[in-house]
């Protein structure tokens, strides 16, 4: 018989504090204390602070649009693939371009991307015939021309929505943040 704990490598060691690197706690420490005013002042100034809104989603469009793109060419979704990402990064770019924004076009822009992008998807999914993931894609679809209907229904409320969960977001990753690095600055003591 073979002894079996022979076998089995003990467990890794556990990270100990001389293990952790505390050079430049500080600046985790400075960020947080940077994103803690972002998030108070998101929060304070909900309808003022359109323009930062209007960059975080010209800039989540955009970036969602590359990746639609390079998920059709990965997965072979074709043309709709592509010309969802690209609607998604052309709506992103007007966003972008127009930082004066209203609330009413932010919203309307970013919900005709996600309405047409989720139905090129759709109709994607439903010519697919052999793909087993057929299904997946069509309720991502659906999902997403459902999404793109509630934001062009209820514009405002969607953007006071979203400037709230922003806002509380970005204060709770300062605040993290702040509570990193001065565990790290104590460590490093």
């Amino acid at each position: 018989m073979t002894d079996i704990g022979a076998s089995i490598p003990p467990p890794p060691r556990p990270i100990e504090y001389r293990d952790v690197d505390s050079r430049g706690w500080w600046i985790t420490v400075l960020v947080g204390f940077a994103l803690v005013a972002l998030g108070l002042w998101l929060l304070t100034n909900l309808y003022e602070s359109v323009t930062v809104l209007a960059i975080l989603i010209g800039v989540s469009l955009i970036v969602g649009g590359f990746l639609e793109a390079s998920v059709a060419e990965r997965a072979d979704l074709g043309w709709a693939g592509w010309v969802a990402g690209g609607m998604l990064v052309i709506a992103g770019v007007v966003v972008l371009v127009w930082p004066d924004i209203t609330l009413w076009a932010l919203a309307v822009t970013s919900g005709v991307a996600l309405v047409l992008g989720g139905a090129l998807h759709t109709i994607w999914a439903l010519s697919a015939r052999a793909r087993q993931d057929k299904t997946l894609h069509l309720v991502v679809g659906l999902l997403t021309v459902a999404l793109g209907v509630v934001v062009i229904a209820w514009p405002g409320a969607t953007l006071v929505v979203l400037a709230v969960l922003l806002g509380i977001r970005t204060l709770v990753t300062g605040i993290i943040a702040i509570a990193t690095g001065w565990q790290l600055h104590r460590l490093g003591a």
